[in-house]
């Protein structure tokens, strides 16, 4: 390694290791969840540490209170970390989820609903869970799905239907949706999530309402 380069960690302070903060993973040893998710957040963009820690707290490897605890005793600016702590949610599903709402926070949108159940009015036995759900001004309902390619090509995730099956069953879900008052429903996949210009846009003028703080200029 050349001793002369310069890494992006190089740009932040090295920080001690207190015992608690790490853990054994069979002969080693290694950081804490929380002490990691510190670690992360201090290195790297909002977007790409909002899965981390909503996926730390969904399976309960830490806790919000565990993580401000490792930055309480940290001699450095852990305003970034606090930042993903107000955001992080575990209702997030999976990271593709965590990656669309971060840019959703970046970007100035609303914070979405997660996970809000529709009861199908004409079969109540029936309903579906939105990703994303908004309410605009005048009243209507948003719903974005974020539908990542395992959706259709993974057996695990399409119970080894074919895709014309698993498109079907997409369409006859968005029917649902708007049965239950959703008025529209909108499909994103990864590749419009890292190039967002065009999601947000369109989510603009859907009239999806812009978030009441600007708390989200600090992470752009």
């Amino acid at each position: 390694m050349d001793p002369n380069s310069h890494t992006q960690c190089a740009q932040y302070p090295a920080v001690g290791i207190f015992c608690d903060e790490t853990m054994s993973c069979t002969t080693f040893q290694i950081t804490s969840p929380a002490r990691t998710i510190v670690d992360c957040g201090l290195r790297y963009e909002f977007r790409y540490v909002l899965p981390i820690i909503d996926s730390a707290l969904r399976r309960n490897l830490t806790t919000i209170a565990e993580i401000i605890a490792v930055c309480d005793a940290m001699q450095v600016d852990c305003g970034p970390v606090m930042r993903l702590a107000h955001y992080a949610n575990p209702l997030s599903e999976n990271g593709g989820e965590s990656l669309c709402r971060a840019i959703f926070i970046e970007y100035g949108l609303e914070t979405p609903v997660l996970q809000h159940e529709f009861v199908d009015p004409s079969d109540p036995a029936k309903a579906a869970r939105a990703d994303f759900m908004w309410r605009t001004a005048d009243g209507r309902i948003i719903v974005l799905e974020y539908d990542g390619m395992r959706k259709y090509v993974d057996p695990d995730m399409t119970n080894r239907r074919d895709i014309a099956t698993v498109v079907s069953a997409q369409i006859e879900r968005d029917g649902l949706l708007k049965r239950a008052g959703v008025d529209t429903v909108m499909h994103v996949t990864y590749d419009d999530v890292v190039q967002p210009d065009s999601m947000i846009m369109r989510l603009r003028r859907l009239g999806v309402p812009l978030a009441r703080t600007a708390l989200f200029d600090a992470v752009r």
